[in-house]
């Protein structure tokens, strides 16, 4: 039973290392943040648009929501996750 639990966690961690990977735009995890205003950040060089991306999301604090956000690739605030799950996660205490 102990080595089911352990699997199941590995492959937990797993996937959440993976999806980090290939989300382009991502803030690590500890770094996240649930304040701040929304910010696209800039896409004014080749390297930023390769990084961009529309499918990302940010906090929301006076709605206590989150909400769609179009990451332009660099710059930007570390209000930005890659899945609504990971931002209700990291915000829901707020």
């Amino acid at each position: 039973m102990k080595f089911i639990l352990i699997l199941a966690c590995l492959s937990v961690y797993v996937a959440t290392l993976e999806a980090q990977r290939t989300c382009k735009g991502a803030v690590p995890d500890r770094l996240t943040i649930c304040v701040g205003s929304k910010n696209v950040g800039r896409n004014n060089t080749r390297s930023c648009r390769q990084n961009a991306n529309s499918k990302m999301w940010w906090y929301d604090s006076r709605s206590r929501s989150c909400k769609k956000l179009a990451y332009k690739g660099c710059g930007g605030n570390n209000n930005r996750y890659c899945t609504r799950q990971a931002c209700r996660n990291k915000c829901r205490r707020n």
